[in-house]
């Protein structure tokens, strides 16, 4: 592995107070709707429907067709004059076809088809969903950008606390070193680490209480890497919650001791190890005070030499944004309340925020044993928290990365990045003009905008 020399200032993750959790449920995917050549009889839907849509030419029209149903055994449910359209239902043994026929070529009718199901926008049925995570990722588009992605292909390095690989929301979704043998003490792949056959450790002098941990050992003994890649990829597997890019691979870096501190070294390292394993997003959920030479010289390598986004929550202090969110190359990002539109009063803002997103009443993975720690979860054994931070609010736009990266992975950082700030909603001045950047984050508009590829030079459609 790539080797860069520094000294080591300290690090420590920005996080605030956690509060406990409630449970609820929710529903899956929707279908799409189309209309039939005028004068045709459009393709008989997957089930039979029950009712039928009569398009007519006119409202003018209306009387007539609803005349012709009524004769023809077609109960009227709705004349809808705003639109021009009668709404019949189909008779019970009366097929599509023979329903749509007795309509279609008809004076005044230019189309008949069924009433196609609809559904609202990819809402998981994971149970944490709907009452507790649906208020904020709704605000910030995400079930509708779920329809066009769910992350699928990509993997997003998460450099924190380690990670409870044993979560039953994040154990399909973690990284798999095909390249290493599990437990025999070798470096395999020759890679600088040994046994990461999940992800790697670099945790340099842990403090007093805290577990020492090397090669492959990414055991999360505080919970803030697990929480963070719950937000970021927790499966939608009809249990627990739901991560913003479900469908992404989580690699776990761990950089931050039992008490959520560490140094530049551990993060330089890791941004090295991440980029090197093929991640494309590097979420840094943590801060420092110092403008490390170490860190923004990897940096540097990981956006140019490896096309890979750094995503960096902006701090929890109130104050002044942290590195390594200050660097140009990374996309720093604030918190807004839980309401959306108004600065979390404990994120840091300052020119360097490039976007917002949602920092309050985030939900996220924890291991079981974290909940008699540092966090406070539901029954005192739940494996699901809510937090508040820029910690939380990172992840949330790493996983929007993911998203993108999913739908077009030729996109290369400061294009991810561009079209992550231009796509965002712009949000009020607050109580400070330079909080939020470009604005809060919308998924749907980042992952709506045309994806087209061309030689430079070249003109497009």
């Amino acid at each position: 592995m790539r080797r860069i020399a520094a000294t080591a200032p300290p690090l420590a993750i920005v996080m605030s107070a956690l509060v406990v959790i409630v449970f609820s449920r929710d529903v899956l995917p929707p279908a799409a709707v189309a209309a039939p050549a005028a004068g045709t009889v459009p393709s008989a839907p997957p089930q039979s429907p029950a009712s039928l849509v009569v398009r007519v030419r006119s409202g003018d029209d209306l009387d007539a067709i609803a005349t012709l149903a009524a004769s023809l055994g077609y109960p009227v449910l709705e004349r809808a004059g705003f639109s021009a359209a009668v709404f019949v239902e189909i008779p019970e043994g009366v097929s599509f076809a023979r329903a749509a026929g007795e309509f279609i070529g008809r004076p005044g009718v230019l189309y008949a088809e069924p009433a196609y199901p609809v559904r609202a926008a990819d809402l998981p049925a994971d149970p944490l969903y709907a009452a507790d995570q649906a208020p904020y990722l709704a605000a910030m588009h995400a079930p509708e950008a779920w329809d066009i992605s769910t992350g699928a292909g990509v993997t997003v390095a998460i450099l924190d606390t380690g990670l409870d690989v044993s979560h039953p929301d994040l154990v399909e979704r973690i990284w798999v070193n095909p390249a290493e043998v599990p437990g025999n003490g070798i470096d395999d792949d020759a890679d600088g680490c040994v046994d990461d056959v999940n992800g790697c450790a670099f945790l340099h002098s842990p403090n007093d209480g805290c577990a020492a941990a090397a090669g492959g050992d990414v055991t999360d003994d505080l919970g803030h890497g697990t929480f963070v890649a719950g937000i970021i990829a927790a499966a939608g597997n009809a249990e627990g919650m739901v991560g913003v890019a479900r469908s992404a691979t989580i690699l776990p870096v761990k950089i931050l001791d039992c008490t959520g501190n560490g140094n530049t070294l551990s993060l330089a390292q890791g941004i090295l190890y991440a980029v090197e394993h093929g991640a494309r997003v590097l979420n840094v959920s943590l801060g420092g005070t110092i403008d490390s030479v170490y860190v923004r010289e990897t940096v540097r390598v990981a956006h140019e030499n490896y096309g890979a986004l750094v995503v960096a929550a902006s701090g929890n202090n109130g104050g002044e944004v942290a590195y390594p969110a200050r660097y140009d190359e990374v996309l720093a990002v604030g918190a807004t309340t839980a309401a959306g539109d108004q600065r979390a009063a404990f994120s840091n803002s300052g020119p360097e925020v490039d976007v917002v997103a949602i920092g309050e009443g985030i939900i996220g993975t924890v291991p079981v044993n974290a909940c008699a720690g540092h966090f406070t979860c539901l029954d005192g054994g739940s494996a699901y928290a809510v937090g508040n931070g820029t910690s939380f609010a990172a992840p949330i736009v790493s996983g929007l990365a993911a998203l993108m990266l999913s739908r077009n992975p030729f996109l290369r950082p400061d294009a991810l990045a561009g079209l992550i700030r231009s796509t965002a909603d712009p949000m009020p001045a607050s109580d400070r003009p330079d909080w939020a950047g470009s604005g809060r984050i919308n998924m749907l508009r980042a992952l709506q905008l045309p994806y087209r590829l061309g030689a430079p030079g070249t003109s497009r459609s």
